[in-house]
């Protein structure tokens, strides 16, 4: 669940209970995806679960002004360098969610290489949810709002990915980030 990204500490305590050999057996997955379209993804089950209350363009000023609740999550190095600092970055898989989405059969053998076990089947891409009030494209005004407020954070992820690397099989460099013109 993308809230677990928010709150490493929440993660550690578990594990800090449960004794140093189960924290050192924890190996955690995280599927990054473009902020601007992770936005945009939430704003639509927003709408799907009548939470939306406003257009994304107000959402995108909310987010822009730290009033959206949510604006933190797709500041991605920040919850990173958290868990790094109670984790070995061996313990911590990153993967793209457009690998994901391109080349499943690649993300998931990065999991099973991750893991030291193949799972049977392949992963899923799919998206069930189809909503005729489904914002499918991120209107420009919301964009100019949301890039300048990503786009450092952005710059400091791929840094820290270069620079703390993580488990073997992990992308590396991690791929760029690329708003797409309209969503499926």
């Amino acid at each position: 669940t993308p809230d677990y990204l928010t709150y490493p500490e929440r993660i550690s305590e578990v594990y800090m209970n449960a004794g140093t050999a189960a924290r050192s057996r924890l190996k955690l997955i995280v599927v990054l995806r473009e902020p601007i379209s992770r936005e945009l993804s939430l704003y639509n089950h927003m709408i799907m679960y009548k939470h939306a209350g406003s257009t994304f363009e107000e959402h995108a000023d909310k987010i822009s002004h730290g009033r959206g609740g949510w604006a933190s999550t797709g500041m991605y190095v920040d919850h990173l360098k958290k868990f790094a600092s109670f984790l070995s970055r061996e313990q911590l898989l990153v993967l793209s969610y457009d690998e994901l989405k391109t080349n499943s059969q690649k993300a998931q053998w990065r999991i099973e290489q991750f893991l030291g076990r193949e799972f049977p089947g392949e992963l899923e891409t799919l998206n069930t949810h189809e909503n005729p009030n489904k914002l499918r494209a991120v209107p420009p005004s919301a964009r100019q709002v949301l890039e300048p407020l990503f786009e450092d954070k952005n710059e400091e992820l791929y840094e820290f990915l270069d620079t703390h690397p993580g488990p073997w099989m992990e992308q590396r460099p991690f791929p760029r980030f690329q708003l797409k013109e309209s969503f499926a």
